[in-house]
């Protein structure tokens, strides 16, 4: 099944990895590169699921996740972090999953594909 997916990231270079994991699925991909942009696009779109980061410029990813989730109950999101270390990962309500960069791109989509099936 086709899903829409959001992905927010500041990294270009991240950005442009999710680009080539999704570009072989059936999945639609709406790119933001800020917590604003990403906030405007879940305002005026409905997406499957939410793939953050967790420290943006002007904004946390949990707070793209409250507000993804706020907005659809079911909501699924994963973050997905550079700035955590083991044993202080951040939890919020809602969070689906959790990967820490660099990611096994394998292990990152087959809980991707779980989520949404």
């Amino acid at each position: 099944m086709a899903a829409k997916i959001l992905v927010a990231d500041d990294d270009v270079s991240m950005l442009k990895l999710y680009k080539r994991i999704f570009e072989s699925t059936q999945h639609s991909v709406a790119i933001a590169a800020s917590v604003a942009e990403a906030s405007a696009l879940i305002g005026s779109n409905a997406y499957d699921l939410l793939i953050t980061d967790f420290d943006f410029p002007d904004g946390k990813g949990t707070d793209l996740i409250g507000m993804f989730r706020s907005k659809k109950k079911d909501a699924k999101s994963f973050l997905v972090t550079g700035s955590s270390t083991e044993g202080n990962r951040p939890e919020h309500e809602g969070l689906t999953g959790y990967f820490e960069k660099p990611f096994n791109v394998n292990q990152f989509m087959a809980a991707v594909e779980a989520a949404l099936s």
